[in-house]
This record gives structure tokens, C-alpha cells and sequence, in this order.
């Protein structure tokens, strides 16, 4: 019998909550000493040591005030002279297994047998061995890294007919992007003649004919094509789902990660996370979950379907933000508003340069917006929203200063994923007197940087990917990775020079400080999720999550943090990665 979507998330989200209840067992203490421990309070405290019961900080001091704590049973442990700061928290998160949704399209961590691949002619070879260990007539799928190939070089249908003719072949390239060969071309249904549908586009040679690119809601027509046992998941990866997420999480906490806010899961996503978390969660970070809903052209052909749809689901879910534990809990609600940078099809409010008819994507109208926001809005969710171009920043703050001005809520705290191009300043105006936030992804500077060149002229692409525009506005920003690279550390590095991948400095006047962009990437996030008095920084009642790093953040110069390594990972009080086998010296007293 199938379930309803409330059964669902009333056993999964009360399994959260239940889950995490303590056990009646005796707490494990553990003090902290010989570090230069950032605390990153109001003063900007650094402190030699620190000292946990239960998971949290119960003191924060010098070497011998804190030792003096110290009874029989507890773990001393020496930080060796080594920087430690405050788990970061990662504010946009996609990956495997269950992270991989993405409104039934191809999304997903890159396989291992792709990740060395720097040319095209490495990527044919890859592909043409993988297809070779598989039953005739399989779709060979797969997700590549975006930044390959210099100059958005991808492969064409005719590239990967080269590969296998007689096999369909669909790759993502980030989450707006597939590359299909001839044969999925030809089961998508996909000619000359095929219109391009709302909210997306058919790439097309000089002559009309598709290339094999599809961007956005056009990628409905490849994976509604697929098996429908396979559609929609990216199985591409070894291992069942679950593992791929646990996999993904570990290596998270590997980069000094101790929280993450999930950018957009559905209910059988959120299912799986709850027996991970059930299974795994003492040596995972902390997870927030944003509730993805899709009522635009990305997931329907008629938005006032999709606005019916969506409400429905939004109406069972029974539940709102906050619900669940401080391992596992509800999050946003998140909607996508517009493309992305890596097309580029993110939606602008000026036509993209070279192009002068073409001014992006918006995949969701603006009353279908207003109603599904504004309903989530009523019901109590904080509202998260994935605006990449300006012109999309521009319609979500005016509906939501439509929303606030009908329903007025003194701490909604309502943001926006990413805001790659600098909104107008009457918007930013607007989004400091509404008190609405920004989760930024500082790795775009690096990563992405060439594609805003693409489409942006000079004076707009000096300030893509803004910090210091909004927080001289009094926006609050938080930092994150999104798709990859994932890595706080190469974040903060892009914060603080802007510097990409082809050494190029892009606005440097939008860079901010290290100690800033610390915060952003630590109780700037937790802020986020209503977690800045829990975490973020190391304080007295506050939970012992902290990273140990190689090299003084602080001190060294900013050309050199991508180098700092992560040393160790605690998450309440307990390792959950160590780099080697001795990053510090232990001992009982």
C-alpha cells in the first residue's frame, strides 16, 4: 500500500527526533590545550585551551586553567601549539546518494572513473571503457566536473558517438546541463524541428541542428525518456545510495565541515538521511534539510499545475522549519527561481553580452511563486531561494516584500542561495530593510568566474559574486561550497583574494578580511538555520564542533590559505577525522 506523504514525514522526521535522544549513559569529558583556539566571540578571543562535558564547552581559558579541571577520567588532549577554530558550517550542500535529487533531472557527485579526466580525449577513453563492461543498449550516464575544459569546450553528440553509437549516452555537467550523443537524442525525441520548451533550450549548430546540449527544463525531455526505474538518480557512483551519502558526508568532515545545510531533498531523500543518521550520525556533521518544491517549468509544462501540486505536498507535510534534533532536522523550504552560472542561463535583468536577445532563465513565474511562498510563509517555514541572477533577486524580494507586507514576521529570516550578480541598489535597499539574507558560495569566484565573463560586460562582472556590496548594506551573508569544489578553505582563499582558477582577480573590491570571512563560513551560517546559539563559535555552552588546521589562518598570507590542510575534525567533543595517525598526543590522567 503506498504511504502518504504525511505517514512519511511523520515517521521520518519523529525517527529524527527520537533518534537522538541521549542515552542514559555517563558523559565523556576531554579538555583541549596547548592550541591557539580562535573562538571568534564578540571579542575575538583566542584562547590556549578549552574543556567539554556532554559535547559542550563548559570552560575556555589558559593551559592551566583549564588542566586544573582535568579529574581522573578525563582525555587531555594536546592540540600541539596547532590553530583550531569552530567547525565550519557549509550553507549549500549537494552530493551523493540521497543529495543527488534534483526536480527529476541528473545530478550527482563525480564518479571515481571520471575524476582524473583533464582532456577530451581522456574523457572519450573513459567513457568508451565504461560502456564496454555494460549490457547493450544501457544508457551510460554520468556527471562531469565543470571545470575541465577551458573555455566551456564540452563534447558534442558527435563527440560521444564516438564512443558508442548504439548506446544512448546522457552526462550532467553541474545541475542545468546535459550532453547527450546521438541515440538520447533520438529516444528524447529531440530534432531540428523540436521546439525549445519554457524554461529551456536546445542547444543548435549554425544550421539548426541540436548539438547535444540541453539546458534546464529542456532536460525533461532525456529523463522523462529514461527508464523509469532509473530517471531522476544519478547511479552512475558504486554503492547503494545511503553509502554514497555517508561517503560524501565523511569527506565533508575531512575538510573541517562540522554542519551543513542540504540544498533541497524530497521526502524519499529525507527518508534516506533518517537511516543514515539513525545508522551513522554520531561521526557525521550536523544536518540541516531544505524541503525542495518545484512548481515551475523545471518539473511541470503548466505552472498553475505545478502551483496545485506543490501545495499539496506542502499541506502534508504537517511539519515546518526547525523540526527534528541538533544532528538531523528541517531546514527551508527551497524553489529555483532561475539557471545557474555554468551554462550560463542565470536570469538578468540585462541581455547577456554577445547575446542581444537572450537575458537567461526564469523557471518559475512570478504569481506561481507568490502563492507557493507565500502559503509556506503562513505555515511557519523559513523560505530559501535559489536566485543567481540579479533579475531573479530583483522578483523574489518584491514578492517577499509582498508576503511580509500581508503576513508580517518579526524573524523570518528568509534568504537567497547565491546571488552571483549583483542586484540593483534599490533591491539591496530593500533586502536590508526586509531583513533578508544572502548564502553565498565564495568558491564561484574561482570556479566559475570565466562563465560570468561569458554573459556579464566589464562593470557587471568586477562585482559578480558579491561579499562587501551586501555587507556594507547590512545584509547577512553566509558562506558555503554548493556543487564543488567543495573545501571551506579554498572559499575563504576566493573571499579574500578573488582569485580564480586562470589567476585572474575578479572585483577585488567585493574581497573581505580572512577573520570575516571565517565568521561567514562558521556562525554566519549558523545564523542561517537559527543555530548561532548552539554553534559557530567556541564558547561556554556552546557545542565542542572544531577543526584543527596545519598552518595560523590568521597570520599567513592570504595566497596560501587553499594550502592549509584540515589536521583533525571534533564534533562534540569526539574525533571524527584525523589526517594521520598522530596529529596530536593523548593521555589519561
Amino acid at each position: 500500500m503506498r504511504r502518504s506523504l504525511f505517514s512519511l514525514w511523520t515517521t521520518v522526521v519523529f525517527g529524527i527526533v527520537l533518534c537522538a535522544l541521549p542515552l542514559p549513559t555517563r558523559a565523556q569529558d576531554v579538555i583541549f590545550v596547548n592550541g591557539k583556539i580562535v573562538t571568534l566571540n564578540d571579542r575575538s578571543d583566542v584562547v590556549q585551551a578549552l574543556a567539554v562535558a556532554n559535547g559542550r564547552i563548559t570552560a575556555v581559558g589558559s593551559n592551566d586553567e583549564i588542566r586544573r579541571l582535568a579529574g581522573p577520567r578525563t582525555r587531555v588532549v594536546d592540540l600541539g601549539g596547532k590553530t583550531t577554530i569552530p567547525g565550519f558550517y557549509d550553507n549549500h550542500v549537494h552530493g551523493g546518494g540521497a543529495l543527488q535529487e534534483w526536480n527529476g533531472g541528473m545530478i550527482g557527485a563525480v564518479p571515481e572513473w571520471l575524476r582524473d579526466v583533464d582532456t577530451m580525449d581522456e574523457l572519450l577513453a573513459a567513457l568508451r571503457q565504461r560502456a564496454a563492461g555494460m549490457p547493450p543498449g544501457e544508457w551510460l550516464r554520468g556527471s562531469l566536473p565543470r571545470e575541465i575544459w577551458p573555455n566551456q569546450k564540452v563534447p558534442t553528440r558527435w563527440d560521444l558517438d564516438r564512443v558508442a553509437a548504439d548506446r544512448p549516452i546522457a552526462l550532467s555537467r553541474g545541475p542545468h546541463t546535459l550532453l547527450l550523443n546521438s541515440q538520447a537524442l533520438q529516444l528524447a525525441g529531440i530534432t531540428r524541428d523540436t521546439p525549445n520548451p519554457p524554461g529551456g533550450w536546445i542547444i543548435r549548430d549554425a544550421s539548426g541542428e541540436p548539438t547535444g546540449r540541453v539546458l534546464e527544463a529542456a532536460r525533461r525531455l532525456v529523463t522523462s525518456a529514461m527508464p523509469p526505474e532509473r530517471a531522476g538518480r544519478n547511479t552512475a557512483g558504486e554503492g547503494g545510495g545511503l553509502q554514497r551519502t555517508r561517503s560524501f558526508l565523511l569527506q565533508l568532515a575531512g575538510l573541517g565541515i562540522t554542519s551543513v545545510n542540504i540544498a533541497g531533498v524530497g521526502a524519499a531523500g529525507l527518508g534516506e538521511l533518517q537511516e543514515l543518521y539513525q545508522r551513522f550520525g554520531e561521526e557525521l556533521p550536523r544536518a540541516t534539510v531544505q524541503v525542495r518544491l518545484s512548481p515551475g517549468f523545471d518539473s511541470y509544462d503548466n505552472p498553475e499545475e505545478g502551483v496545485r501540486q506543490e501545495l499539496a505536498k506542502l499541506e502534508a507535510l504537517g511539519f515546518r522549519t526547525g523540526f527534528g534534533s541538533d544532528r538531523l532536522k528541517l531546514g527551508a523550504v527551497k524553489m529555483s527561481i532561475d539557471g545557474g552560472l555554468s551554462a550560463p542561463v542565470f536570469w538578468s535583468t540585462k541581455s547577456y553580452k554577445g547575446r542581444p536577445d537572450f537575458y537567461g532563465a526564469q523557471r518559475i513565474p512570478d504569481e506561481a511563486f507568490y502563492r507557493v511562498a507565500r502559503r509556506a510563509h503562513e505555515l511557519g517555514w523559513q523560505l530559501g531561494i535559489h536566485t543567481m541572477g540579479d533579475a531573479a533577486v530583483v522578483m523574489v524580494v518584491d514578492q517577499l516584500e509582498r508576503i511580509l507586507g500581508e503576513m508580517p514576521r518579526s524573524d523570518h529570516r528568509h534568504y537567497l542561495h547565491h546571488v552571483a550578480v549583483k542586484p540593483p541598489e534599490a533591491t539591496l535597499q530593500k533586502m536590508s530593510r526586509l531583513g533578508i539574507m544572502v548564502a553565498s558560495q565564495p568558491g564561484f569566484t574561482v570556479g566559475l568566474g570565466a562563465y560570468a565573463e561569458e554573459a556579464l560586460d566589464p562593470e557587471r562582472e568586477a562585482t559578480q559574486n558579491p561579499t562587501r556590496s551586501l555587507l556594507d548594506h547590512g545584509i547577512a551573508v553566509s558562506y558555503g561550497s554548493d556543487a564543488g569544489p567543495y573545501g571551506p578553505l579554498l572559499g575563504i582563499h576566493a573571499a579574500v583574494t578573488r582569485r580564480g582558477w586562470d589567476g585572474k582577480v575578479r572585483g577585488p573590491e567585493e574581497a573581505v578580511s580572512v577573520e570575516q570571512a571565517l565568521r561567514l563560513h562558521t556562525v554566519g551560517s549558523a545564523h542561517f538555520t537559527f543555530d548561532e546559539k548552539t554553534r559557530g563559535t567556541l564558547e561556554v555552552g556552546k557545542v565542542a564542533d572544531l577543526a584543527v588546521l596545519s598552518d595560523d589562518i590568521l597570520t599567513m598570507a592570504p595566497e596560501r590559505i587553499k594550502e592549509i590542510r584540515v589536521e583533525r575534525t571534533i564534533l562534540g567533543g569526539r574525533e571524527i577525522y584525523a589526517r594521520r595517525a598522530a596529529t596530536s598526543q593523548e593521555q589519561a590522567r
